[in-house]
C-alpha cells in the first residue's frame, strides 16, 4: 500500500503545481482503500447522514443473512451447507448441515444432516438447530452456530463489502464515472468535489481512505477526463437502446418506461456536468439522449418508435 500512496502523493503534487501555474480545475479522481470493516449500520447511517448519504445503509433481511453467511462462514473440508429444497413453511429461509463421510470405493460419500440454520418465526433471529426430529452431529452444530452467529451479525453490522457497495453508490450519485474498466478509481465532475471531500471525516471513522487527486486542463489529463465521461455516458446510451429495442418488440411495463424516461434526465444532466472536458461531444450527446427519451415518450403514449442506432457519438 505504501508504494501506492506515494504515487498518489507525487501525482497530486504533480496537480498542485499545475493548478498554481494557473490550470482549471476539471474534476477529481477518487477512489478508497479499506481495512476491515466492522460498523453497525445505526451508527454508518449517522456518519454519512450529514452529506444526505444514510438512506445508502440499507437494511439486511435475515433471510439474505443467511444466505451470505452459509456462503462466507469457513467451513472444514467435510462439512457442506445446502439450502432445504422443500423447507418448512413458517420460516423465510433455512439451511442444512451435512457431514460428508468418505467411503472407500465408488459407492458414493455417505452425507448425512448433522445440523440446521434457519430464522425463527417469532423473533426473526437465525438459529441453529439440530436436525427435525434428529439428533444433531457435533461438528455439523458447531459449523451451524457459526452461520447463525455470522447471519445475525450481518442484519445489524456492516462488513467491508457492504461499504465498498455504499462507496460505488455514492460516487454515483455523485455523477462519477469510472476512469478503469473494472472501477476501482472515478471521475468526479468539479460540482460534485466538495461533497466527496466533506465525506472524508466520516469514511475514515469508517475505517475508509479516501484517495484525490484534483486534476488539472493538461493535455493528457483533458483527453483522460473527456475519455472516461465518453464512454459512460455511451454506455449508458447503449444499455437504454437495447431496453427500447425490447419496449418495442416485446412490450415493457408502464412504470419500468417510465423509469427510463426519467433516466434519460439523469443522464441530460451529467452530459451538462461533464461539458467542461466533453469538447464539442456534449451537444451530440444529449441529442442523442433527447432521441432515445422520446421514442419511450412514445412507447407510454401508445405511439410506438423503434430504436435508433445509426447515430454514432463521434468527433467532427
Amino acid at each position: 500500500m505504501g508504494s501506492r500512496n506515494g504515487a498518489v502523493t507525487e501525482i497530486r503534487q504533480a496537480q498542485r503545481r499545475m493548478a498554481t501555474a494557473g490550470g482549471r480545475h476539471i474534476g477529481d479522481i477518487v477512489g478508497w482503500n479499506t481495512e476491515r470493516i466492522n460498523v453497525s449500520r445505526e451508527d454508518a447511517r449517522k456518519l454519512l447522514a450529514p452529506e444526505q448519504f444514510n438512506h445508502l445503509i440499507v437494511d439486511m433481511d435475515p433471510a439474505t443473512a443467511l444466505s451470505r453467511a452459509a456462503g462466507e462462514v469457513k467451513r472444514p473440508a467435510n462439512i457442506l451447507v445446502r439450502p432445504f429444497s422443500r423447507p418448512n413453511v413458517d420460516t423465510p429461509a433455512s439451511f442444512g448441515v451435512y457431514i460428508q463421510n468418505n467411503i472407500d470405493g465408488e459407492k458414493g460419500d455417505n452425507v448425512v444432516c448433522g445440523a440446521r440454520c434457519r430464522i425463527d418465526p417469532s423473533t426473526s433471529r437465525i438459529v441453529s438447530l439440530p436436525p427435525e426430529g434428529g439428533a444433531g452431529l457435533e461438528a455439523a452444530l458447531a459449523h451451524a452456530e457459526n452461520i447463525a452467529a455470522q447471519a445475525n451479525h450481518l442484519v445489524t453490522h456492516c462488513e467491508t463489502r457492504d461499504i465498498s457497495n455504499v462507496l460505488v453508490a455514492i460516487v454515483k450519485s455523485l455523477s462519477g464515472v469510472p476512469i478503469r474498466n473494472r472501477g476501482g478509481l472515478y471521475l468526479l465532475p468539479p460540482q460534485s468535489c466538495g461533497t466527496w471531500k466533506r465525506l472524508k471525516p466520516a469514511l475514515e471513522e469508517l475505517r475508509v481512505e479516501a484517495l484525490t487527486i484534483e486534476m488539472h486542463d493538461a493535455p493528457d489529463n483533458l483527453a483522460l477526463a473527456k475519455s472516461a465521461a465518453q464512454s459512460a455516458l455511451e454506455a449508458d446510451i447503449s444499455e437504454l437502446l437495447k431496453d427500447l429495442e425490447r419496449a418495442t418488440t416485446e412490450g415493457m411495463r408502464q412504470d419500468a418506461v417510465t423509469r427510463r424516461v426519467e433516466f434519460c434526465n439523469e443522464l441530460l444532466a451529467k452530459a451538462e456536468l461533464y461539458r467542461g472536458v466533453l469538447a464539442g461531444i456534449s451537444d451530440k450527446i444529449a441529442t442523442k439522449v433527447r432521441d432515445v427519451q422520446e421514442k419511450f415518450q412514445r412507447q407510454l403514449a401508445g405511439g410506438g418508435g423503434g430504436p435508433s442506432f445509426d447515430i454514432p457519438i463521434v468527433e467532427d
